[in-house]
């Protein structure tokens, strides 16, 4: 699997997971455009939770695949 791929994978389980958009442009390092996205920040402690969050989902997913 590609970095691009991974990173599609990573943001579709975030999306699955009900993160925002703007939490989960922050995880991937992306800026987003709009007024509201101007003020709203997501602090580093949310994003290190989703994190955490994302990863081990992906982390049950490929378990189940060993299995």
């Amino acid at each position: 699997m590609s970095l691009h791929g991974l990173c599609h994978w990573f943001a579709s389980a975030a999306v699955e997971m009900n993160f925002s958009e703007l939490t989960i442009a922050g995880l991937l390092g992306h800026h987003v455009e709009g007024v509201a996205a101007r003020y709203a920040t997501t602090p580093g402690s949310a994003l290190l939770t989703a994190a955490d969050r994302v990863s081990l989902r992906i982390r049950d997913v490929l378990d189940g695949w060993n299995k």
